[in-house]
Order: structure tokens, then C-alpha cells, then sequence
């Protein structure tokens, strides 16, 4: 499978941290992002699957994109937002 260029737009970024993976079609769950994972590093899950991220700590603006640390130490760069695709409109959005 090919990586959407939204995430190939996002891996050329250099944010200076260690990313764990790429979410599209993104969506606040709280406490946790739900979404479609592409590059994971840790190889736990493979590219296109939906996952619920652990419990987010922490979200940030750097470089243009926001990014989700959790718990767990994971961080993963928000490629975009569900609501972004005109798919729902822009209730749960994190401030």
C-alpha cells in the first residue's frame, strides 16, 4: 500500500522528536485519538489500520501539524482530522 501524500508530505518534516506514527482521518476520543496509522516505528501495527492511541497527554502545534503524545510515550503527528474530509463537522476538536 501507498502512503497517502498527506503522510508523505508529513515525513518530510523534520519536527526534532522521535514520531511514532502518522494519523489520518483522525478523531478525539477522550481521553484517547482514534484514526489510520501509517509508518508506525514501533511495527505494531501495519499501514492503514485503525487504531485508539493510549491515553493522549499532551497535544501540540509544531511546524504546521499537531502532535499527540500519550501515556505510553508514543507521539504521533496528526496528518489530518476526520472532520477535515467534510465528513462530520468540527465538534470535538481539541483546544
Amino acid at each position: 500500500m501507498g502512503l497517502p501524500q498527506c503522510v508523505l508530505d508529513a515525513k518530510e518534516v523534520d519536527f526534532g522528536v522521535p514520531i511514532t506514527g502518522y494519523l489520518c482521518c483522525a478523531e478525539f476520543h477522550p481521553p484517547c485519538v482514534t484514526g489510520v496509522v501509517f509508518s508506525e516505528a514501533k511495527g505494531r501495527f501495519a499501514d492503514g489500520k485503525t487504531i485508539r492511541t493510549s491515553l493522549v497527554e499532551r497535544v501540540y502545534e509544531l511546524r504546521g501539524y499537531q502532535l499527540c503524545e500519550t501515556y505510553n510515550g508514543s507521539r504521533y503527528v496528526v496528518c489530518h482530522w476526520w472532520y477535515a474530509n467534510g465528513a462530520i463537522p468540527e465538534f470535538n476538536m481539541l483546544h
